[in-house]
């Protein structure tokens, strides 16, 4: 509303109509802010929009012997993943009242050996090297076969890299959670024989 020198000098009983082209404020304590009157967003429902968006890598598999090479009974064969993939993946979903960033962090590799063994990996796992490991196992992932496959030498085996992948979420006003874990998985085909030795001579 407008008061001036009209309104005190008037003999009206309340103040005068804002004339045109000045504003007036509502102060009865009714009104609410554009930001009250937004409804929250459920961050649970946008963080499950955000993850199915993630694609974090497949494994890249790397062994030694060499993959086409096979292994030996008895002698330690080594496994790893490319280790320059171990690191987080995000994505972000956002509606106009806040946005969820969710981030996939690389936890650990569970491998399904083909005969019926599974190891577990803390980490990528070490490339082999032969001149600095010669013929020793690998010092945080690998495994030894100690038989040939039932079906003989060199028959056909899967050896199969599961990634798994922590899954969290955080959103624009502070607020954070967990989601379900995500796991990749790649597999190639290896073989497994045995050495054979022949005595010659004996003195």
């Amino acid at each position: 509303m407008y008061d001036d020198a009209e309104f005190r000098s008037s003999d009206k009983e309340g103040p005068l109509a804002a004339p045109p082209g000045v504003a007036s404020c509502d102060t009865s304590g009714t009104g609410r802010s554009q930001q009250e009157n937004e409804t929250p967003f459920e961050p649970a429902a946008l963080a499950e929009q955000a993850r199915a968006m993630m694609s974090p890598p497949e494994p890249e598999i790397g062994t030694a012997p060499p993959l086409g090479k096979p292994r030996f009974v008895n002698m330690p064969a080594w496994m790893w993943v490319d280790g320059t993939s171990w690191e987080p993946v995000t994505a972000t979903a956002s509606v106009s009242a806040g946005s969820v960033n969710v981030t996939a962090t690389p936890e650990r590799v569970v491998w399904s050996t083909g005969d019926g063994n599974e190891v577990v990996c803390q980490g990528p796992g070490t490339v082999y090297t032969p001149h600095l490991h010669e013929d020793g196992a690998s010092p945080d992932c690998g495994h030894t076969y100690t038989a040939l496959p039932t079906e003989g030498a060199e028959t056909g085996m899967e050896l199969a890299a599961d990634w798994e992948w922590q899954v969290a979420w955080s959103t624009s006003d502070g607020r954070s959670g967990e989601l379900e874990g995500l796991t990749t998985t790649s597999t190639v085909p290896i073989a497994v024989s045995e050495i054979h030795s022949v005595i010659t001579r004996i003195r």
